[in-house]
């Protein structure tokens, strides 16, 4: 049988942006959003990192994991949160969900990769995104964002900006939180 891992397809159950930014040395949260409700018996976390030079694939956390790494949380049912309480240097890879609907069924997987970032970088990022993001909810509207880059743009067009607002909310909820503003501020050169 083929397993389909639903990349690309248009409402794939599993919502997850591409790219996780971690400070090495602080915590790092990977948030996947499910289209459907979740218990933790259904979820499991895998990553793919390179140690000693190959690539080391391990489950991180799910039923038969004996050392977890990191702690899973499950808010409103179907937002489900890997935070790793301290990035170290060599956690970064591919990090891997897969939430098993019923028994015996093919797993619905996402991955992101997980990518050291600078702290300098990270302080400049995260000054523009809390400015943006005036209620701090830790996620920027798409009107906060069209807001911000008008600010910064003065001439730039109506539809340049709504391009920019839907490249930069990768997981397609309206809304951009602070990795998604961060890979979006990457690909802007910043």
């Amino acid at each position: 049988s083929t397993q389909s891992t639903g990349v690309g397809i248009i409402g794939r159950p599993i919502r997850l942006v591409k790219e996780t930014y971690a400070v090495p040395g602080q915590s790092v949260e990977i948030v996947a959003q499910c289209k459907y409700d979740v218990t933790e018996e259904q979820v499991e976390w895998s990553r793919v990192i390179i140690a000693k030079g190959k690539e080391k694939e391990e489950k991180i956390s799910g039923k038969d994991v004996k050392k977890k790494l990191g702690k899973v949380t499950i808010e409103e049912g179907n937002k489900i949160t890997l935070t790793l309480s301290k990035f170290g240097k060599n956690d970064g890879g591919k990090y891997t969900i897969s939430i098993t609907k019923e028994e015996g069924a093919d797993p619905d997987t996402a991955e992101t990769e997980v990518i050291a970032e600078d702290p300098k970088r990270d302080k400049k990022i995260r000054g523009m995104f809390n400015e943006i993001d005036k209620d701090k909810s830790g996620e920027i509207t798409n009107e906060e964002l069209g807001e911000a880059l008008r600010k910064a743009n003065p001439g730039m067009a109506d539809e340049d900006i709504n391009m920019m607002i839907k490249e930069s909310d990768e997981n397609g909820d309206g809304k951009v939180d602070y990795n998604e503003f961060s890979m979006f501020m990457k690909k802007a050169g910043l």
